[in-house]
């Protein structure tokens, strides 16, 4: 089995945090994908996966976009894996296509439903490439071009975005609105045309993705330390939380999941290093 990670262009960074890929020449067990504010986008070039999802087993063919909101993903493995995904920023993904986020919400959906032919074209492209660097050259080019197309300049937005995942603990949304002119439901408003969910729900599902990431990060099963450090009242208050996006209780989930892979990586940035839009 082999994992490895690319930077992205210089151009790209603001919205991507990373492509990855995976390789394995027999069907590993595949971690839970959590819900979480960025999004993925997977090309496989030898056996696809499935994914169970919020609308059962799906087979979407070799590319597809995960976007977990408030549900697991579980992508499973139906014999040898290569795939390289893209790691997409919180919000970042309206950079790069036309459809509003509230169309892939807690969805798994194939390139074709989103690209239509380009995206199919691309897919191909990356599973005919012969290594490494063809592939993520091929996707690098495509999504440079994306974003030149759809990509919006709304420092707002962006301002918005951070202070929500990077200071959730301390934010609140009325004085965020204001900060930005805006009255509070206008900011909603906004907010959920172009990120696809509520601040307030964004806010609460950056809280668990951030916790999360500490947790398994660092292979830890007692959770009550990081939950208090990344802003939840109480134990109760995290479990209700879990359960709500995992529909089990965290200590029977981290026992088997905190030693095992995951879609968690070390970050390439500190919060106040992470490259700003252009």
């Amino acid at each position: 089995m082999h994992r490895y990670f690319v930077i992205p262009r210089p151009a790209l960074q603001p919205y991507i945090d990373r492509l990855w890929g995976w390789e394995s020449d027999e069907a590993p067990a595949m971690p839970l994908l959590l819900p979480g504010t960025g999004a993925e986008l997977m090309f496989h070039y030898r056996t696809p996966m499935a994914i169970d999802g919020t609308r059962g087993r799906r087979h979407l063919g070799g590319a597809y976009l995960l976007c977990a909101r408030r549900a697991p993903h579980q992508p499973v493995a139906l014999g040898s894996v290569g795939f390289v995904s893209v790691r997409f920023r919180s919000g970042a993904l309206r950079h790069f296509c036309s459809q509003p986020l509230t169309a892939f919400s807690d969805d798994a959906i194939s390139v074709a439903d989103i690209w239509g032919a380009e995206g199919e074209a691309v897919a191909e492209r990356v599973a005919l490439s012969p290594d490494k660097a063809t592939r993520i050259a091929v996707l690098q080019d495509w999504l440079a071009a994306c974003l030149a197309r759809h990509g919006k300049q709304q420092p707002a937005i962006e301002l918005a975005v951070r202070a929500l995942y990077y200071r959730h603990r301390d934010v609140r949304i009325d004085a965020l609105a204001a900060q930005l002119d805006m009255s509070r439901r206008n900011f909603e408003r906004v907010f959920r045309d172009q990120i696809g969910v509520t601040p307030k729900a964004f806010q609460r599902t950056a809280r668990f993705n951030l916790t999360m990431r500490d947790l398994l990060l660092a292979g830890r099963s007692d959770y009550l330390a990081a939950a208090l450090d990344h802003g939840y009242y109480d134990q109760a208050h995290f479990i209700h939380d879990f359960r709500s996006f995992v529909g089990k209780a965290p200590a029977q989930f981290l026992q088997t999941a905190a030693p095992m892979a995951h879609f968690y990586n070390p970050p390439l940035f500190t919060p106040d290093k992470v490259p700003l839009p252009r």
